[in-house]
């Protein structure tokens, strides 16, 4: 599979929503951000927009991931603006027409989300085998609708924990960059 970041990829990816073409899927990317070590949360805010642009270029989405880009605004730490970024982040999720749930785990605040798509009827999309039951049990646990769960394979990339997409997308910009 060709890779699709090349210098640049960021750029495209922040220009999405200023283009014409705005009759494409709205895509919520959901994704772990929290951890116990700043590296890592910085590290999952840069995967969170590494599968923004894969699901933009590959599946012609336009994508959105709160938390590729709230935490520079807003402290998670401090319970009034984690409050602030938890509900721009559900009103982004609102007016989304499907859910691509990204990574190799589940933490909780994607656990909410998927709770909040399953109850919006949304259609959830999910990349890996092993969180594909979990995702299943949640939808079910909130009344949802499970046949609008899908488990996609095509897809690999998505599926990669944080540090694999980071080291793919990144890696390649940076190598293109010191090649030109």
């Amino acid at each position: 599979m060709k890779n699709i970041y090349s210098q640049g990829w960021e750029l495209c990816l922040e220009t999405q929503f200023l283009q014409e073409n705005r009759c494409r899927k709205r895509a919520y990317i959901c994704s772990p951000l929290r951890s116990a070590c700043t590296s890592e949360v910085l590290l999952n805010m840069r995967a969170a927009r590494a599968y923004m642009f894969y699901a933009a270029v590959q599946l012609g989405y336009l994508t959105r991931a709160p938390h590729a880009c709230l935490p520079m605004l807003l402290c998670d730490m401090n319970p009034a603006e984690r409050k602030i970024a938890l509900s721009f982040g559900l009103a982004l999720l609102e007016c989304s027409d499907v859910m691509l749930v990204c990574g190799d785990r589940i933490s909780e605040g994607m656990a909410d989300e998927i709770a909040r798509a399953a109850a919006l009827g949304l259609e959830i999309h999910v990349f890996h085998g092993v969180i594909y039951p979990a995702v299943k049990h949640i939808v079910e646990e909130q009344g949802g609708d499970t046949r609008k769960v899908f488990f996609n394979r095509g897809h690999f990339r998505l599926a990669l924990p944080a540090a694999e997409i980071c080291a793919w997308a990144y890696a390649s910009a940076d190598r293109l960059a010191s090649e030109g």
